[in-house]
């Protein structure tokens, strides 16, 4: 077994540690060790994804304007999605001999930008009158929605499943949500966070098994609480009242109060349950995986980010998808039954021993490979026979480490390394790079990422945020018809659009949930619930009542009172 080493990241030059369990699966996949610390190699992966930003442009095959990723002025050949699945194209036609002459990732460049790429990520035909959405399948009646699978009748929600009817939400699963963020299987919930099977709830965080709650935190199977404190029904309905809550700034008073309680009150030191020797934040059934997130049944794995569904095994690196992935290595957007990944994005289902491929569909034994579908034994889209790709592969491998890839910065690429972020078709704001690392266009600028800047669409504000009735009982219909000004003025670093509109089913919900109409953009509203998470690192801090070391994803210079598993048990459960 290799010894623990540490190494300079090639990228940010601090340094970064390799363990001997790492070296044990870089040994079992025969890749070579990284170059670059765990954190630079999950920004370079995020940088090549996009869900969020969408445009019209036409598709380059029907000619039809349809919505995609990619802006209108990227000069990729973008195909909408019902083309890109058709049989009117054939990825083999794009096949080329490998040149040795040539470092590997400068051919393999050619061929990203000659394939079609597909306009949405997995929209497939059960999206039903739900055109702003990606990301997503399974969705009726929805409206800018990402990353979903699974939900009707919800607005303005991102990594939402198995909902119906929830708006302004973040990572949930439930009915009736409402400035959510974390919650499984709850109803009827605005402005909670961190909550399982609870209905009726409001500005609450930490319930489990509660209903008719307001203002409460770490609470377990209990009703009619305000503020941690127990009434009947009868004074918890009249209380209600007496707080009046769907005023505005009645409510925004609450709210400081609400945090005020919250401060008092320990937190664990990681977001999750059913877990087993995890280091983690968001994490669920999952056993002997380190640095993982937003995750669930990760066995054996590190480093991974929103792997979902059935059994993900024996991954590193790997971000968004999983369902019964094994044994893949610095991919994204990848899954579904996959095996043997090694450098590849968007390829899915039952794909297995594809090495530096994009968007290769239910193939195995592919080598820089993109937009493939069915297929074995290809290397840049040509056909081989067995015989031949078993013995090109090899000589091309030692290639890419004799003669490196280097890009704008110097970096090198050697085989081993993901694809060089410069390749991303993708400026960093558009990118969901920018929601987990922030950056200002002068930070990614420097950094040596792309920038877009908004177009100024010159919208004409009919209404100021400022004249939004305080409460829905002041709201007529011809809100409808107004453009309001959002409150950050575009001042922000939140992708400000200025000015929104109010649509007719976000109307009805909050007439029905009476809950007070948004002072800012959608854009901004997403990026306020981002901010309720916990960041995508970890820092040693002690149990603040039995001094154990833990690890964590709340910094030591942070207020909150972190408690280590047991002890939050003891207090809490």
């Amino acid at each position: 077994m290799a010894s623990t080493e540490t190494k300079v990241c090639q990228n940010c030059k601090e340094s970064f540690i390799i363990d001997a369990s790492d070296f044990d699966f870089y040994k079992k996949i025969d890749v070579p060790p990284p170059t670059w610390c765990a954190q630079c190699r999950l920004v370079r992966r995020l940088v090549a994804y996009s869900k969020r930003v969408l445009y019209k442009r036409k598709c380059d095959l029907c000619a039809q304007l349809k919505f995609s990723m990619y802006h209108p002025e990227s000069p990729l050949k973008v195909y909408c999605n019902e083309c890109w699945w058709s049989d009117k194209w054939d990825s083999a036609t794009y096949a080329r001999d490998y040149d040795f002459a040539v470092p590997f990732f400068a051919q393999f460049k050619e061929l990203l930008d000659a394939v079609p790429w597909m306009a949405l990520g997995e929209h497939t035909p059960s999206i039903i009158n739900s055109p702003y959405t990606n990301c997503a399948t399974e969705l009726k009646n929805c409206y800018l929605v990402f990353f979903a699978d699974f939900v009707e009748d919800s607005f303005y929600c991102d990594a939402i499943h198995h909902s119906k009817d929830c708006f302004d939400s973040y990572l949930v699963q439930g009915e009736r949500l409402y400035e959510c963020v974390n919650m499984s299987k709850c109803s009827g919930a605005t402005y909670c966070t961190d909550c399982d099977d609870s209905y009726d709830i409001h500005l609450s965080k930490n319930l489990v098994g509660c209903s008719d709650c307001f203002g409460c935190i770490n609470l377990r199977k209990k009703q009619y609480c305000i503020f941690n404190e127990q009434y009947t029904k009868e004074d918890y309905l009249r209380k209600l009242q007496e707080l009046n809550i769907g005023s505005r700034e009645s409510f925004q008073k609450l709210q400081k109060q609400f945090a005020e309680l919250c401060a008092t009150f320990p937190v664990k030191y990681f977001h999750g349950r059913h877990n087993v020797d995890v280091v983690g934040d968001y994490v669920e059934n999952s056993k002997n995986s380190a640095y993982i997130f937003d995750s669930e049944n990760t066995e054996d794995s590190k480093y991974c980010l929103t792997v979902l569904m059935k059994p993900t095994r024996s991954c590193y690196d790997y971000c968004f998808y999983g369902n019964n992935a094994t044994q893949l290595y610095e991919c994204l957007k990848s899954g579904g039954d996959a095996n043997n990944l090694k450098f590849s994005n968007g390829c899915f289902p039952s794909v297995r021993n594809l090495t530096y491929c994009s968007y290769c569909i239910s193939s195995s034994d592919l080598f820089g490979c993109v937009g493939m579908r069915n297929k074995q034994y290809c290397i840049f889209n040509k056909q081989y026979s067995k015989e031949e790709y078993e013995t090109l592969v090899p000589k091309i491998i030692e290639q890419m480490k004799r003669s490196p890839y280097r890009d704008g910065a110097g970096r090198s690429y050697e085989y081993g390394e993901f694809f060089p972020s410069e390749f991303s078709p993708f400026k960093y704001n558009e990118t969901i790079a920018q929601e987990f690392f922030p950056l200002t266009k002068e930070e990614a600028v420097q950094q040596g990422f792309g920038w877009r800047d908004s177009e100024d669409k010159k919208y004409v504000i009919s209404i100021s945020p400022s004249a939004i009735p305080d409460s829905m009982s002041a709201v007529t219909e011809t809100i409808l018809n107004e453009v309001i000004g959002c409150e950050h003025q575009g001042a922000c670093n939140h992708q400000c659009t200025k000015a929104f509109k109010i649509v007719p089913q976000e109307l009805a919900f909050h007439r029905t949930a009476d809950v007070p109409l948004p002072t800012v953009c959608p854009n901004c509203r997403f990026f306020a619930r981002l901010a309720k998470r916990n960041p995508l690192k970890f820092w040693s801090r002690t149990c603040a009542k039995c001094q154990k070391p833990i690890q964590t994803s709340y910094a030591p210079a942070r207020p909150e009172i972190v408690y280590c598993e047991a002890c939050y048990q003891q207090e809490v459960a």
